[in-house]
């Protein structure tokens, strides 16, 4: 993936504000600690990057500290950079945070890039099966003649803008912010929004507004996507989440709908936390855990290893050997319980969220289509005996002892037998 557009440092300053400065009625910040982050079309690359996917940055910062920082912070973050040092100084962005969080100034050093180093170099890497995301935070990287070439040249073009919207014509996305679209259009309703969408011949304009949730347009297309509520400690950086957040899983085959609602998921974890927090894939996805076994008679060792497996995610599925299966493994016998009794079993108990009944020996084809992020087995098990253990974390639950189906059965037919004599 390959974003082009304006880089900068966020710098937090943070400390105790108790005094007033006897040289003028201004408050004394004692710094305590100082952090940084790279904002803007570096925070994008930053949150793409975390989620997985592979990123180019196209940007300029000046030949100063600011600018080695900004490199350095990148290149931790495995970021390929083509950066240029041309710029006359980096921008930078420095927050002064008293103790309890609340901001108490800002102070911005900037001075608008007026080459074209980026784009050159972008433009030579380019191909026709690219998607390039554009970062626009109107510093002087972006104009409109260089989005037109990009839009020539590519697959898709996705845009966080700051500038007029005919800058961006021909892009397959394009994503103000509530303010930004009121700026350039008036008040928002579905039908403006449509009608400036196929006026600029973009594919989706998808709008962020705040608590709001975010509205999607597209060709008969409009959803208004909210979600819960959640205490704001820090919105700084929350639009570059939602477009990392998009692009990742519309171009992975995620319908835009559906990928917006996970945006929107992502975006409410990170205003969660103080200063520019990137997304983690946690705060977007559940995380699935997978368990398997015949669960032929549902006994206390059953129920405490599916309440553990529960407990090690957000989404239980329960593989089950279909009858085949298991007369394969255990013989004609067995299994006591067809299938499709033991699959309603299970779904009644509050920590199965889902039953897959697999027809072969083992659950490596079924493991591999239901991608779990953990797997759990009983500890008659170790770790490497774990069918699926190079697809996913294992962890191994102890045997609860005293309690399995054979013993069960062992004891009816025992106790059939005492009944007979």
């Amino acid at each position: 993936m390959k974003i082009i557009g304006d880089v900068m440092l966020d710098v937090w300053v943070q400390g105790n504000c108790t005094k007033v400065s006897p040289e003028a009625s201004a408050l004394v910040l004692k710094e305590d600690k100082r952090n940084y982050n790279v904002g803007g079309a570096g925070n994008l690359a930053l949150n793409l990057s975390n989620l997985g996917v592979d990123t180019h940055l196209y940007s300029s910062v000046g030949n100063d500290a600011p600018g080695h920082k900004i490199q350095e912070i990148l290149l931790k973050n495995n970021i390929k950079t083509f950066i240029s040092s041309d710029a006359k100084t980096s921008t930078v962005k420095t927050r002064m945070i008293g103790s309890d969080g609340q901001h108490l100034l800002r102070l911005d050093k900037e001075d608008k890039y007026t080459d074209s180093e980026p784009t050159k170099n972008l433009i030579k890497n380019l191909q026709k099966d690219d998607i390039v995301l554009i970062s626009d935070y109107d510093k002087g990287v972006i104009s409109h003649s260089i989005v037109e070439d990009i839009v020539s040249l590519v697959k898709r073009v996705y845009v966080d803008p700051k500038q007029q919207p005919v800058n961006y014509k021909g892009a397959y996305l394009v994503k103000p912010n509530m303010k930004e679209y009121e700026q350039w259009f008036g008040k928002f309703t579905k039908e403006n929004a449509d009608q400036f969408r196929k006026e600029f011949t973009w594919e989706w304009l998808v709008i962020t507004d705040g608590g709001n949730g975010i509205h999607v347009v597209g060709e008969n297309t409009y959803e208004h996507i909210t979600g819960d509520s959640v205490e704001l400690a820090d919105v700084s950086g929350a639009g570059d989440t939602v477009l990392a957040v998009i692009v990742k899983y519309v171009e992975q085959g995620t319908n835009i709908i559906d990928a917006c609602k996970l945006a929107l998921k992502g975006a409410s974890a990170v205003v969660q936390h103080r200063g520019v927090t990137v997304v983690q894939l946690s705060d977007i996805e559940d995380t699935v855990v997978w368990t398997n076994g015949v669960f032929d008679i549902l006994h206390q060792g059953h129920l405490e290893l599916l309440k553990f497996s529960k407990s090690q995610g957000d989404k239980l599925i329960v593989g089950i050997n279909s009858d085949e299966s298991v007369k394969r493994l255990k013989g004609d016998d067995r299994p006591f319980n067809n299938a499709w009794v033991r699959e309603q079993q299970l779904l009644q108990l509050p920590w199965v969220d889902q039953v897959v009944v697999f027809e072969e020996d083992t659950p490596i084809e079924a493991i591999q289509q239901h991608k779990p992020n953990v797997i759990i087995k009983g500890g008659d098990y170790t770790v490497e005996t774990t069918v699926g253990n190079e697809l996913a974390e294992v962890k191994i639950f102890p045997t609860v002892q005293g309690f399995s189906t054979t013993d069960i059965m062992n004891k009816v037919k025992e106790n059939a037998k005492k009944d007979t004599e």
